[in-house]
């Protein structure tokens, strides 16, 4: 990626939802970029005012210009409100070779008013149904628990590389909790019923600091592994009307590559 290029281009038009669109995680799996709303409102059809927070997954696939909408499901699980949704969410193929959406909530147990109860985060494994009137649901198999060592406020993004290592972001505490995901087998698919994080192999970094020590990785919403000792980190843009430190601007809406110790 080369800052500037005429080669960078954004495709599609981002004002096509007429609400907030809440775009919070993607993924690629077979050809098939995956995009995550990470909480929606969805109305009730018989009940009026009646409704549930759900997520919305879309699979897009992309064309030199433009992308098409090929798919969209609405998730199981379902959410207190529109702020706490799922923040990151990645891929694995289980037993059978079917497609696993593993879906991070950015709340403590998935909650909206969880934010002093730290340590408690949840990976939420989805598989693709039907709900009873015909659409397409991304059905709930499992929570798996983000072990405690993991004692964040908030959860922003995961990735996980061929080798079950994961990295787990935290945007509110500017930290990343490193450790390894247990359940893949020798052929590289996924038991889920043995999947679950290994507590007793973890790391947890601070993202750098300035001379003050001050926080400056203050958005962290997105990160990837590049190889097994580095990770590549993306920034929101910084809260405006004084709601953070001006040291936060300096890494606001960047891209951001790191080596791990």
């Amino acid at each position: 990626l080369q800052p500037f290029s005429d080669e960078n281009v954004q495709i599609g038009d981002p004002a096509r939802e007429e609400e907030e669109s809440g775009y919070e995680a993607i993924f690629h799996d077979d050809g098939i970029f995956y995009v995550v709303r990470e909480s929606v409102w969805h109305s009730h059809k018989q009940k009026r005012k009646a409704g549930t927070y759900r997520a919305i997954v879309e699979e897009l696939l992309l064309s030199e210009d433009d992308y098409e909408i090929v798919n969209k499901c609405s998730s199981e699980f379902v959410f207190e409100g529109n702020s706490k949704g799922f923040e990151g969410a990645i891929s694995v193929r289980d037993t059978e070779g079917e497609l696993v959406i593993l879906g991070l909530c950015e709340g403590n147990y998935c909650a909206e008013n969880t934010k002093d109860d730290t340590g408690n985060g949840r990976i939420v494994a989805m598989k693709k149904g039907s709900s009873e009137d015909g659409t397409c649901t991304w059905k709930t198999i499992k929570q798996i628990p983000i072990p405690k060592s993991a004692d964040f406020q908030d959860y922003s993004s995961i990735t996980l590389n061929d080798d079950g290592r994961v990295a787990i972001s935290s945007q509110e505490d500017s930290v990343v909790w490193i450790g390894r995901l247990n359940g893949r087998g020798d052929n590289g698919l996924w038991s889920l019923d043995e999947i679950e994080f290994d507590d007793g192999d973890h790391k947890v970094y601070q993202f750098p600091k300035d001379t003050s020590c001050n926080t400056i990785y203050c958005n962290i919403e997105g990160i990837h592994w590049l190889d097994g000792n580095m990770l590549v980190a993306v920034s929101d843009k910084m809260k405006s009307k004084g709601k953070q430190d001006f040291s936060c601007f300096d890494k606001d809406q960047s891209v951001h590559v790191m080596v791990v110790p």
